[in-house]
């Protein structure tokens, strides 16, 4: 049922989905794409702030929370990419689990230079 509103949609333009089908998207979005997208902030904002108010020496981990942030905003965007999918029932199911694979070796890369960065600071 849900595929064939999808090939309507890709034919005519609209989809009509009822209350549950719009509750089930929306959790989707704010469990998924929200995640990220705070994650992302997140890391900004903590580059901006180490940015603005340390010395010079901190200026690099600085870069490295931006560096994270941005790749997590690339990790975001390929998995919203894919996600366009999920509705379409003749595909066969397939999980997330190569971007959370690439979200924790990205995650443990960037505190691992952090450590190092902090003992051997000057």
């Amino acid at each position: 049922m849900l595929t064939q509103r999808f090939r309507d949609y890709q034919n005519e333009g609209k989809m009509v989905l009822n209350e549950k089908e719009l509750v089930e998207i929306r959790a989707a979005q704010r469990t998924f794409e929200g995640a990220y997208i705070r994650t992302c902030i997140s890391s900004f904002s903590f580059a901006l702030l180490i940015l603005r108010l340390f010395e010079p020496a901190f200026y690099y981990i600085g870069m490295v929370f931006i560096f994270f942030g941005g790749a997590i905003l690339g990790i975001s965007t390929l998995r919203r990419r894919h996600n366009i999918d999920l509705l379409d029932q003749s595909k066969p199911f397939k999980t997330a689990g190569g971007y959370v694979v690439l979200t924790g070796f990205i995650a443990f890369a960037t505190y691992t230079t952090l450590l190092f960065m902090v003992f051997y600071l000057r």
